[in-house]
């Protein structure tokens, strides 16, 4: 299963005069058929984008609209539900994980679900954010769609 940044999506929804758009509508259609994945912190992060640039509602249909694809897997980090501490705890102490690997929160919290769920690579173009600090295969769109040409 691949997942799909945020920087990935904002480019699809958001900034479509960006140099990188045309490689990103391209990965994103032939992936389209087989599905990917969004990390849910990568959507909601999307989501903050949306309502930030346009409409606030418009965000919220788009977090609806991802939810219900039968295309796309939002994707979750396994949490532990004991008590509220224990929520806590174990989050806190995954996004430590990544953090401790030179990673700012919001890269962890997306790190940690896609390392935890079963991702085999993770399509970005902030490559140097994830590179080196996970064993996942971690690809621009370019690359992907050269590799599976």
């Amino acid at each position: 299963m691949i997942a799909v940044d945020t920087d990935v999506l904002v480019i699809h929804h958001v900034f479509k005069d960006d140099p990188r758009f045309a490689a990103t509508a391209d990965f994103l259609n032939r992936h389209a058929p087989q599905g990917y994945s969004v990390p849910i912190f990568s959507l909601l992060e999307l989501c903050g984008i949306i309502a930030t640039a346009r409409q606030p509602q418009e965000a919220v249909l788009l977090l609806e609209e991802y939810l219900t694809s039968p295309t796309v897997q939002v994707l979750y980090p396994p949490m532990a539900w004991e008590n509220v501490t224990a929520l806590w705890a174990h989050q806190n102490a995954e996004l430590m994980k990544r953090i401790q690997r030179g990673m700012r929160l919001g890269d962890a919290a997306i790190l940690w679900t896609v390392e935890s769920t079963a991702c085999d690579a993770l399509v970005t173009w902030n490559t140097k954010h994830y590179r080196q600090k996970t064993p996942l295969k971690v690809q621009t769109p370019e690359e992907w769609l050269k590799a599976n040409s």
